[in-house]
């Protein structure tokens, strides 16, 4: 779990600058998009052996790459809410998405390249 939060909080804590700061000059959606997918190959190379250690075959990597891009689908929804419903400010879209897709995140890695101990 330690090794999550320090990969894994780095990568959000980088990926959420970025999504704030490319949010002042983009599209909120655009910006996401953008900083998903940078992520998304971090976590696919980096979780599952700098996480939890593990050595998970590329098919198990696949997964975990859908995994995310569901959770990327549940990130759109979680801005259109905020935005178009709500009216919510850029700093609280940004906060509201990583507090949704962060742990969505999380659950998708240990189940899939989390290995076995």
């Amino acid at each position: 779990m330690l090794r999550f939060i320090l990969v894994g909080g780095a990568n959000t804590v980088a990926t959420t600058v970025a999504f704030y700061l490319l949010a002042t000059v983009l599209p909120t959606r655009i910006a996401f998009t953008l900083v998903y997918v940078a992520g998304l190959a971090f976590v696919v190379v980096a979780t599952p052996r700098y996480v939890f250690g593990s050595r998970s075959s590329w098919d198990r990597r696949l997964l975990l790459a859908l995994w995310y891009v569901a959770t990327y689908l549940v990130g759109i929804g979680v801005i259109s809410l905020l935005t178009s419903t709500l009216s919510a400010p850029r700093a609280v879209v940004v906060v509201g998405t990583v507090m949704v897709t962060a742990p969505l995140g999380f659950v998708g890695a240990r189940l899939l390249v989390g290995g076995r101990g």
